[in-house]
């Protein structure tokens, strides 16, 4: 899910649909473009993704991001993005694209589950209020708008199982919009505070490990009864990750965690 701001609408590319718009789609096996738009994709995972995508596979989220991602720290940012690697054949399919569909498509990430949805928060000027739209971007090939069925933004999420993928990217872009500015200084964005920040955001079980095998506990407080709960609970986990992020980057506390 994009932040975006006023004046970079004019920069989005697709049709852009308010909460009462409707568009027409449908993706099945048997259209001639099926699996067409699994390949040469850079595709963005939010931390939400990582959880559902190891989890699945059974792997710990060190060797998912190890084996499956590439992360990418692009000019001008401050935080890096971590996209989903492609197959290294010659049409560059999406690593888990096979001949009949998606081989993970239950646990799917959430671009995917949006698809030709892309959604985004557009803030006002004083940075309160975001308000959900999105853009329509099929590709030329597709052939999913010609379907009769009808959708708004709030049935295209329900309908693919997208609204607790939506609800975790919001509270991640909200992270992520901090880092429009530079907190790291001199140390820079591969320093060792950003280091633990991707950490918080992205490798579960490393930062758990970094919770309780830490002073990390000593030295902060935490709400009653959340300490038992992330001990098992990624998701838990990672809403804390984006608490201790604000709070060790930026300085902001929350009902969650507080220095004591």
């Amino acid at each position: 899910m994009k932040t975006i701001n006023l004046d970079d609408m004019a920069n989005v590319i697709g049709k852009r649909l308010d909460r009462k718009d409707t568009f027409s789609f449908r993706c099945r096996p048997g259209l001639a473009c099926f699996n067409q738009c699994c390949r040469n994709l850079n595709l963005f995972l939010y931390p939400y993704d990582v959880i559902r995508l190891k989890q699945v596979l059974g792997i710990s989220s060190e060797t998912f991001l190890d084996q499956y991602v590439d992360v990418v720290m692009r000019e001008g940012n401050y935080f890096p993005d971590v996209l989903l690697k492609m197959s290294e054949n010659s049409d560059q399919d999406c690593i888990f694209s096979e001949t009949e569909g998606c081989r993970v498509y239950s646990e799917r990430p959430y671009t995917c589950r949006t698809f030709p949805m892309e959604y985004g928060l557009q803030y006002e000027a004083d940075g309160h209020n975001p308000e959900l739209i999105g853009f329509l971007r099929p590709p030329d090939f597709c052939l999913g708008p010609q379907a009769d069925d009808q959708w708004t933004l709030q049935t295209w999420a329900r309908d693919q199982e997208a609204d607790q993928h939506q609800k975790m990217a919001k509270q991640w872009s909200e992270v992520k919009r901090l880092f429009q500015k530079d907190p790291w200084g001199s140390e820079g964005p591969h320093g060792g505070r950003a280091k633990m920040a991707f950490m918080a955001s992205y490798n579960m079980d490393a930062f758990r490990a970094f919770v309780f095998g830490s002073s990390l506990v000593k030295r902060f407080k935490i709400k009653t009864g959340l300490l038992k709960k992330i001990r098992t609970d990624d998701v838990a986990l990672l809403r804390f990750g984006f608490d201790w992020i604000r709070l060790t980057v930026w300085g902001i506390s929350s009902k969650q965690i507080r220095r004591r």
